[in-house]
C-alpha cells in the first residue's frame, strides 16, 4: 500500500483547507480537515508522512488545539505541526503567544495577516521534511553531496578597552 502524504488540518471553518487546496491537489496530498482533536490526533496517528495545522482560538478559553499540539509533540515528534491564528495580536503578545506554541512543541506559529503563499510555504517545506524522514529520498534520485564545512577566518585578535585605558 502507497502512503499518500496529507495535511490534517483542526479547524471550525476550512478556510486553511481551502488556501491549501490547490497546493495539495498539485503535490499529489491529501486534505484530511476536521473539527475535533481526537479525530485529528487519530488521523495523523494513521497516516504518515504528514502535516497538522492547528486553528488554535488564543481569546477563548478552548485548550483542546493547544493540548492537540502539546500530545503530538510528546507522542509523534516526527509529525510537524502548525499553530494558525486568526485574531490580530500586538508584537509583544505575539511574541508571547509565539513562544508558548513553541514551548508546547509546534514548528511553526502563524498570525495574521495570513496569505496563500505562506500557508503553502509552510505546507511544502514541513512536507517535504516529513517525506524525507518517513520514505527518504526520491527514487533515482541522486544523493545530496554532503555540504562542505565552513572555512574558518583566521582568529582577530580580543581587543579590551578597559586594558588599554589603564595603561594610558
Amino acid at each position: 500500500m502507497t502512503r499518500v502524504p496529507a495535511l490534517v488540518i483542526l479547524e471550525a471553518d476550512g478556510w486553511i483547507a481551502r488556501q491549501l487546496a490547490d497546493l495539495a491537489a498539485e503535490s499529489a496530498w491529501l486534505i484530511r480537515p476536521t473539527r475535533t482533536v481526537d479525530s485529528a490526533l487519530s488521523l495523523v496517528r494513521e497516516r504518515r508522512p504528514c502535516v497538522l495545522f492547528v486553528q488554535v482560538e488564543l481569546a477563548e478559553d478552548s485548550t483542546g488545539p493547544l493540548r492537540l499540539i502539546a500530545d503530538l509533540s510528546r507522542e509523534l515528534p516526527d509529525v510537524p505541526s502548525v499553530a494558525v491564528s486568526d485574531v490580530k495580536l500586538n508584537d509583544a503578545d505575539r511574541v508571547q503567544w509565539a513562544a508558548a506554541l513553541f514551548d508546547l512543541g509546534a514548528r511553526l506559529a502563524l498570525f495574521p495577516p495570513l496569505t496563500q503563499p505562506v500557508l503553502e510555504d509552510a505546507a511544502s517545506g514541513l512536507m517535504a521534511a516529513a517525506i524525507r524522514r518517513t520514505i527518504g529520498d526520491a527514487p533515482g534520485a541522486k544523493p545530496s553531496a554532503p555540504k562542505p564545512k565552513p572555512r574558518r577566518k583566521p582568529a582577530e585578535p580580543v581587543i579590551d578597552l578597559a586594558d588599554e585605558e589603564l595603561h594610558e
